[in-house]
């Protein structure tokens, strides 16, 4: 809601929807600018203005042979004019007619009585009304402008600090503490929130911090969440609650009519009726609630199409595997079959050399579907959101062993581990090092050169690099890597790509640190794994 719409929407009737009030109400109504001065004064502007007039008087008293009635006159138009800026209209007028009387008491024939002996003097007292009256009410409408402008500027504020502050609420029951702490803002007084469970509410914050509500607040909260429309606080002096609730609608809203409410339930402390600036606070109140109501829906919608995308990452994930495994398992299980049939059907016209060979196929590519396996399973994990098992692990360690791994794997290839000592950072070391060992697997596919896996420190990170010597990332691997993405491989990368790099940026997300790419010297690819060094004081 934009400032000019809550300007247009304070300078409008006080409309409430029925859910807000109790039925038996009807909708208060907000004086526009030209009828504030109907408002009635307050107690303490009377007193005020009795006690300055008061001292006018006494004065103009004691120096009534020494100032001219001129000079007098003026002082008690200053004495009115001062009276209705600073307590309002009618304790302005009230100026008004006082300052007659006390200037007819004192400087008009006969003294110290109310009677008029000079009918030039009843011309006086008439333009002295006048004068009076005219100063008291222009006076006292400023200061009735003045104060509906402030009362305007200061609910304008909390209502554009509320919505930058729910716009930045990252779920439910951060919008409702915002929401919270405005409303103790304006009811100056115990505010409390209340959450649905299981059916039943639940205290979620309360201010002032500490503030234990009542058995029969909570019971007003209950109404209001069952019957899904506002309990109102009982008046001064009654039994009942303190407070006022305000139930919430949840993710889906309410039907028409009353029912039970599925959100929240807010209260806030009843407003004293004698408060000068009470409409505007109520305003502002509706307001809050109706925007907190808004963040609420809009937090669930966030949280509905997050899982929503979730569910067709999900998807596209299974499409991914289901194509891989139509490349990456039949390579393996045609060569096995294969060579199991040759070995099965000629084993004994073969010589031992082709023998051995068919078997050393035979363990090779059975060691590629093991790979292969692992692979699905941390997929399967990282897709299902398993807990990573955080301990203090030595990455340097961790890459040693990937390397070996690797170079068992690959015996023929040339890779070179160049780590320095690293320190200890929080990670789990099986998902390290299956990182690393895929980042190398995907070097070995594409390159024949020498790989190097290096380890150094870079500012507040541990980087664990796989270097290789081959053409370089394509643009769009390059473009997938730097992205949110952590699903299959982009378009335009050569089929059988797999699941390794998928794997590693799922891995170092879930680790807390990020996979970058990048390119040597030399032209060949740079993938790096970046984790957080931890704080020394851990």
């Amino acid at each position: 809601m934009t400032c000019k719409e809550v300007i247009k929407t304070m300078d409008k009737s006080h409309r409430v929807t029925p859910d807000r009030r109790m039925k038996s109400q009807s909708p208060p109504r907000l004086p526009s600018d030209e009828r504030r001065w109907m408002t009635a004064p307050r107690l303490s502007g009377i007193l005020g203005a009795a006690v300055l007039l008061i001292t006018v008087t006494l004065l103009a008293r004691n120096l009534h042979e020494l100032l001219p009635e001129n000079v007098s006159i003026l002082l008690f138009l200053m004495i009115v004019l001062v009276c209705a800026a600073a307590f309002g209209f009618w304790v302005g007028i009230a100026s008004a007619l006082g300052a007659i009387a006390a200037f007819n008491l004192l400087f008009l024939e006969p003294h110290f009585t109310l009677h008029v002996a000079k009918p030039q003097d009843l011309i006086t007292l008439a333009l002295f009304l006048l004068a009076a009256g005219l100063t008291g009410f222009l006076a006292g409408r400023l200061r009735e402008q003045v104060d509906a402008a402030n009362g305007r500027a200061a609910a304008l504020e909390v209502i554009s600090q509320l919505s930058a502050e729910l716009a930045g609420a990252d779920n439910a029951e951060d919008a409702i503490r915002v929401a919270l702490r405005h409303l103790h803002g304006l009811a100056q007084g115990p505010v409390l929130a209340l959450m649905p469970q299981d059916g039943n509410l639940r205290p979620l914050a309360a201010l002032p911090a500490g503030y234990v509500p009542e058995a029969s607040d909570l019971d007003a909260a209950d109404i209001a969440f069952r019957r899904g429309r506002a309990e109102l606080a009982s008046a001064k002096g009654w039994s009942g609650s303190r407070l006022s609730f305000y139930p919430l609608a949840g993710e889906t809203g309410r039907g028409p009519g009353p029912g039970p409410a599925r959100g929240p339930v807010l209260g806030h402390a009843r407003l004293s009726p004698d408060r000068s600036d009470r409409e505007w606070r109520e305003q502002a109140i509706e307001v809050v609630l109706g925007q907190a109501e808004q963040a609420l829906q809009r937090l669930a919608l966030t949280e509905r199409a997050e899982a929503e995308r979730r569910r067709a990452a999900s998807e596209e994930t299974r499409a991914a595997l289901l194509a891989s495994l139509s490349h990456d398992l039949r390579t393996p299980l045609s060569t096995i079959l294969g060579a199991v049939t040759t070995l099965r059907e000629l084993g004994a016209t073969l010589p031992a050399d082709s023998q051995t060979d068919l078997l050393e196929a035979i363990e090779e590519e059975s060691q590629r579907l093991a790979r292969y396996v692992e692979k699905l399973l941390q997929v399967t994990r990282l897709q299902a959101g398993i807990a990573v098992q955080m301990t203090w692990v030595d990455a340097g360690d961790a890459a040693q062993s990937a390397v070996q791994r690797a170079r068992r794997a690959w015996p023929k290839a040339r890779i070179l581990a160049e780590v320095e000592p690293l320190p200890m950072i929080r990670a789990e070391a099986g998902l390290l090092e299956q990182a690393l060992f895929n980042l190398v697997e995907n070097a070995v596919k594409y390159t024949s050169g020498p790989i190097r896996v290096t380890g150094a420190v870079e500012g507040a990170e541990v980087v664990l690099k796989v270097i290789d010597s081959g053409k370089g990332l394509p643009p769009s691997l390059a473009e997938w890597i730097a992205s949110d993405e952590t699903t299959g491989a982009p378009q335009g990368v050569p089929q059988g790509m797999g699941l390794g790099l998928p794997i590693c940026k799922g891995i170092a997300r879930a680790l807390g640190g990020r996979l970058t790419a990048g390119r040597s010297a030399s032209g060949g690819a740079v993938l790096a794994i970046r984790l957080p060094v931890p704080p020394a004081s851990e």
